[in-house]
C-alpha cells in the first residue's frame, strides 16, 4: 500500500503539472520573468525561459520550457517545472513538482515536493511542511533542516546496486560456493518483481504526458482509431516494417545522418501518443463490456487503459500456470496498440486534424422503368 501510494502521489504531481500547463497556455510568457524585490504580480503564470522571483507572485506558476527556477521570494500557489533545476529560498505555499530535474530547498515549502528523475535537497535551514517524493533519483536531508511529511524515494541506481550485491552473495551463500539458498532466490525474485512494477508504473506516468499537454490530439487519434481501426492497423504495419530500413537509408546517406536523431525522437513520441490513445479506446471498450461507466477525466482513461495491459504483465509473473498466457496477453496488447496507435497518428498527423472515414459505398438503385404500355385492342371490322 505504501508503494500504491508513492506512485500515486508522482501521478497526482503530473496531474498538477499538466493542469497548470493547459489552463494557463494564454499567459505563456516566452522571455525570462524577473519579478522584483517590493513587485507584486498577481494571476497563475507560465513561463517558458527562466524564472526569478524576487518579489511576490500570487498565483500558480508553471515553466515548461526548461530553464531554471528561483524563488528568493514568495509563490502563493503551486510551482510546476518541466525538466530545469528549481531552486527555493525564499517561499512557496503550495506544491512544488519537476519532472526531469533537480528541486533544492533551503527555504520553506508548506505543500509536498515531487521530483521525477531529479534529486531533491532539503539542507541549511530548509523547512518542507508535506512529504517529499523522488522517483529516479535521491532524497538527500541535512539534519539541520525541518520535513513533518514523509520520505518516498526510488533510486534505480541504488536498486542496480542491489541486485549486483545479491548476485554476488548467491554465488557464496552456502560458505562454499555453491548453489544459493531458497530465501536468496525468492528475494531475487521479489525484487524483480518489485523492479517490473516500477517500470510499469513508470510507463503510466509516461502515456499520461500526452493526455496532460496534448489532450486534443489524444482524443483525435483516438476517435480515428475507433472509426477506421483497420485502416489505422495496416497503416501502422507498414510503417513499423519501414522504420528500421528507413533510419538505415539515413546513415548511408550524407545527408541522411542529421535527421536520424530527429527521426528517432519523433518515432518515439507518435509510438507513445498512439499508445495513449489506443489505451482511451481500450478502457472504453472494456468498460463497455463490463457495462459499467468508465472515468470522465482524459488522463484517467489513458491510465486505465494503459493499466488493464500493464496488469495483465505483472500478474501474469506472480500468478502461476496461467500466468504466461498472460503476460502474452498484455505483451501482445501494447504491441498492437502501438502498431494501430501510429497508424492512427499517421491518419491524423499527430493528432492535429480530424479523421474523416470514407462513407461506405451504397448500391445505387436501378431507375424506374416506365409502365408498359398494353397493346391496342384490334379495331372492330
Amino acid at each position: 500500500m505504501k508503494n500504491a501510494s508513492k506512485y500515486l502521489l508522482f501521478a497526482a504531481a503530473l496531474l498538477c503539472l499538466g493542469q497548470s500547463a493547459q489552463a494557463r497556455r494564454s499567459d505563456m510568457r516566452y522571455d525570462d520573468l524577473v519579478v522584483d524585490k517590493g513587485q507584486i504580480i498577481s494571476g497563475d503564470i507560465t513561463v517558458e525561459k527562466s524564472l526569478l522571483v524576487n518579489g511576490t507572485l500570487k498565483g500558480d506558476v508553471a515553466m515548461v520550457g526548461g530553464g531554471s527556477v528561483t524563488v528568493n521570494g514568495e509563490i502563493t500557489g503551486d510551482l510546476a517545472a518541466l525538466g530545469g533545476p528549481v531552486f527555493i529560498t525564499g517561499l512557496v505555499k503550495g506544491d512544488v513538482t519537476n519532472i526531469g530535474g533537480p528541486v533544492d530547498v533551503t527555504g520553506r515549502v508548506e505543500g509536498d515536493v515531487s521530483a521525477i528523475g531529479g534529486r531533491v535537497t532539503l539542507s541549511g535551514s530548509g523547512a518542507v511542511d508535506g512529504d517529499i517524493s523522488s522517483l529516479g533519483g535521491t532524497v538527500v536531508k541535512d539534519p539541520s533542516a525541518v520535513h513533518k511529511g514523509q520520505i518516498n524515494s526510488f533510486d534505480v541506481n541504488a536498486m542496480r546496486g542491489v541486485v549486483a550485491r545479491m548476485i554476488r552473495l548467491s554465488d557464496h551463500s552456502d560458505g562454499i560456493g555453491g548453489n544459493a539458498k531458497p530465501w536468496m532466490i525468492g528475494g531475487l525474485v521479489g525484487l524483480g518483481l518489485m523492479m517490473l512494477l516500477s517500470t510499469l508504473v513508470t510507463g503510466v506516468i509516461l502515456m499520461m504526458l500526452p493526455a496532460v499537454f496534448f489532450p486534443s490530439n489524444v482524443e483525435v487519434s483516438a476517435r480515428a482509431l475507433t472509426a477506421d481501426m483497420w485502416r489505422a492497423c495496416w497503416i501502422g504495419a507498414l510503417m513499423v516494417m519501414g522504420f528500421f530500413p528507413g533510419l538505415i537509408v539515413m546513415v548511408v546517406s550524407v545527408f541522411g545522418i542529421p535527421l536520424v536523431p530527429f527521426a528517432l525522437i519523433l518515432a518515439a513520441a507518435a509510438a507513445v501518443l498512439g499508445l495513449s490513445a489506443f489505451s482511451v479506446v481500450l478502457q472504453a471498450r472494456f468498460f463497455d463490456g463490463i457495462k459499467r461507466p468508465g472515468p470522465a477525466a482524459l488522463s484517467a482513461k489513458v491510465a486505465v487503459g494503459y493499466g488493464i495491459m500493464a496488469g495483465l504483465l505483472f500478474f501474469g509473473k506472480v500468478i502461476p500456470l496461467l500466468g504466461d498466457i498472460l503476460s502474452l496477453i498484455g505483451f501482445m496488447m501494447m504491441c498492437f496498440g502501438t502498431m494501430i496507435g501510429l497508424g492512427a497518428v499517421w491518419m491524423t498527423k499527430m493528432g492535429s486534424r480530424e479523421y474523416a472515414a470514407a462513407p461506405a459505398l451504397q448500391a445505387v438503385p436501378a431507375p424506374a422503368q416506365p409502365p408498359a404500355i398494353p397493346p391496342a385492342a384490334p379495331a372492330a371490322q
